[in-house]
């Protein structure tokens, strides 16, 4: 069998043909497509097409809704991104510190990862309602707030729900990551920084997160990219506002398709999103790179 693989290309070709069929149906062919339509007007509305140039990406650049569209996506999904990586690492530096229970915390704390995304919609839809909700509950019971809070009536309020709701479900990913990375870290290393004077911060600063941080560049890198593709709690909760405070290139990209029915400059907003995500990816590839090289 590895004499045939190496020495007959078609035999090889043969191997990977049904992989590659699928790759091409699944993945290739919807892009290809999809980027074909941004430079047209198509709708479901009037039969044919036309091409239209740059005309979607023109509209885009110069319009305010778009941008702010794009701010909302920045703040929203890197700020749920900080806090879930700065979440996840502390539970799992607690965990693998010798916690008691410590496995019976971490099988429940993951338990979260399985939860579906509508679930998450329907259980913030109650901690931050107006009327019965736990947060302003909370607030009012400790004297930190007079007045029940009108979360998702409020820009900042509704930004700061939707942006704890993706944290909360992307930590238990992350934790089981830095974890898995703090086993492979030889403890050795701490006990001798810590010989040497080092306390538990500085310990964590010089030793722990110079060797996870590829790790946590990787899990923080694939939590992003899934917050992008994500619309449900948005869509649940606020439906992009109030006064568009939460419109998310995702939302934005279904309303666009699917109550403007504009395919074509529906599909320049996902020709936008997918050139940005593989910027992204390439920066993070070349740091990589740069560092391992040193």
């Amino acid at each position: 069998m590895q004499f045939a693989a190496g020495r007959q290309p078609l035999f090889l070709l043969g191997l990977l043909a049904p992989a590659l069929l699928l790759v091409g149906a699944l993945v290739a062919w919807p892009v290809v497509n999809g980027v074909h339509l941004a430079f047209t007007d198509a709708t479901p509305l009037r039969p044919g097409r036309s091409y239209d140039g740059l005309d979607n990406f023109t509209w885009l650049a110069a319009d305010p809704e778009f941008h702010a569209v794009v701010r909302n996506t920045a703040l929203i999904v890197g700020g749920a991104t900080l806090l879930a990586t700065a979440a996840g690492y502390g539970l799992a530096v607690l965990l693998d510190s010798g916690l008691r229970w410590s496995g019976l915390y971490r099988t429940l704390i993951f338990q979260v990862w399985v939860v579906p995304w509508i679930v998450i919609a329907i259980l913030w839809g109650w901690l931050f309602s107006q009327d019965y909700g736990l947060v302003n509950y909370l607030l009012l019971r400790t004297g930190l707030a007079e007045s029940s809070v009108k979360w998702l009536f409020d820009p900042v309020g509704a930004r700061l729900a939707i942006l704890s709701g993706y944290a909360w479900r992307a930590i238990p990913f992350i934790m089981i990551i830095c974890l898995a990375g703090l086993q492979g870290i030889p403890r050795e290393l701490s006990e001798q920084a810590a010989i040497d004077g080092a306390g538990f911060w500085a310990r964590q600063r010089h030793v722990v997160l110079p060797l996870l941080r590829n790790i946590l560049l990787v899990a923080a890198l694939l939590q992003a990219v899934r917050f992008l593709q994500e619309m449900t709690l948005v869509f649940v909760l606020t439906q992009g506002g109030p006064v568009n405070a939460t419109m998310v290139v995702s939302l934005y990209t279904y309303k666009t398709a699917f109550e403007d029915w504009d395919f074509g400059l529906a599909s320049a907003v996902g020709t936008v999103w997918l050139v940005t995500l593989l910027a992204l990816a390439l920066a993070y590839v070349r740091l990589a790179l740069r560092r391992e090289l040193g």
